[in-house]
């Protein structure tokens, strides 16, 4: 059961998991809230529990600091019996990222749902957090029958272990958009993982893929900045973070690391994928299946110019092979192996 309750603010204390000191309310949030009391008052949003002659708060950090700012002596709460582990979900329920929630915020709930699920729990895998906080994508596949993460949860789980493992601190994450938060800890996470499974592979030293990760790491860190200095694009954010570890590793004194083959195979690999499945050649296709069939002179000026750009693009990707490959160690590929040997 609950009931709306007006409470003295000297009575209230923020939600236990709540790490304030850490992770404290944004200001322009708290000046948009008190402008919005000031024209029409405290609405009754906020949910507390009785904690001895005192409340907590589940959520409502942000309304509750524009009440004190404003100096309200007292504030409208639903105060209902809530569980350690119900104060938790409510805070991960509304730190959700469809809430416009800053980042920080929504790892701090992150945090406090992993330090609370270890002390009860044995083993602890992500996605156990991610159903813990309720940040699931609705629907299942056979892949995932009960539901799969959500791209805040990726994020956070990402971030996590980067500030876990000392790659990256709180202040490279602040001040940025969750989306842009995500695509740099994701990109992250994921290339030091590959270069994980490629030094296992091929028994790289700890020096070495540290060395690496390293590399990745600072690629992070100076992505980051760019994007709080508006230079990089949101769609151009995880090109940014691998153009930017190269840029560290080759001005490093130390050459020998597993960050070439990894960021070089996903190269190869994009490339691939876009000769098999790239949406231009699916309309070139079309178009050519029709060339025989154009007749007016402003369609084929449309064809010069297709032919046009395409030997350009050849062009092109002949100087980068040129550039990689001496003449001599050129790549024969399978069609003219084929023409070789009859």
């Amino acid at each position: 059961m609950s009931n709306i309750q007006t409470i003295p603010i000297t009575l209230i204390d923020e939600n236990p998991h709540r790490n304030l000191g850490t992770y404290p309310t944004i200001e322009k949030k708290v000046e948009a809230l008190m402008r919005s009391f000031q024209d029409v008052g405290v609405w009754e949003g906020i949910i507390a529990r009785p904690a001895d002659a005192r409340y907590q708060l589940a959520f409502g950090h942000h309304r509750f600091e524009a009440a004190k700012r404003l100096g309200l002596n007292e504030i409208p709460l639903i105060v209902r019996n809530l569980s350690d582990e119900e104060m938790l979900k409510f805070m991960g329920r509304e730190n959700g990222e469809d809430y416009g929630t800053e980042f920080l915020i929504m790892l701090n709930t992150w945090e406090a749902a992993v330090k609370f699920l270890e002390c009860t729990r044995e083993k602890t895998k992500p996605v156990d957090i991610a159903r813990f906080l309720g940040w699931m994508d609705i629907g299942s596949s056979a892949k995932h029958p009960q539901g799969a993460m959500n791209h805040a949860a990726m994020a956070c789980a990402a971030a996590h272990a980067l500030l876990a493992g000392g790659y990256l601190s709180l202040d490279d994450l602040s001040g940025i958009t969750i989306s842009a938060a995500r695509e740099i800890v994701q990109r992250t996470h994921s290339r030091m993982e590959q270069i994980e499974r490629s030094a296992a592979a091929t028994n790289t030293p700890r020096k070495q893929v540290e060395s690496a990760k390293k590399h990745v790491a600072k690629g992070a860190k100076a992505t980051a900045r760019d994007v709080k200095e508006g230079r990089v694009a949101q769609k151009d954010i995880r090109s940014t973070v691998d153009a930017k570890s190269f840029e560290s590793a080759a001005t490093s004194k130390v050459k020998d690391t597993p960050l070439f083959a990894v960021f070089g195979k996903a190269l190869a690999d994009n490339i691939e994928k876009m000769l098999r499945s790239d949406a231009s050649a699916e309309k070139l296709e079309q178009i050519a299946k029709s060339v025989n069939k154009v007749t007016m002179d402003t369609d084929r000026a449309v064809l010069r110019q297709l032919d046009y750009q395409l030997s350009e693009l050849g062009i092109r990707a002949e100087g980068w092979r040129k550039r990689l490959i001496p003449t001599n160690e050129k790549v024969v590929g399978l069609p003219q192996l084929e023409n070789k040997h009859g």
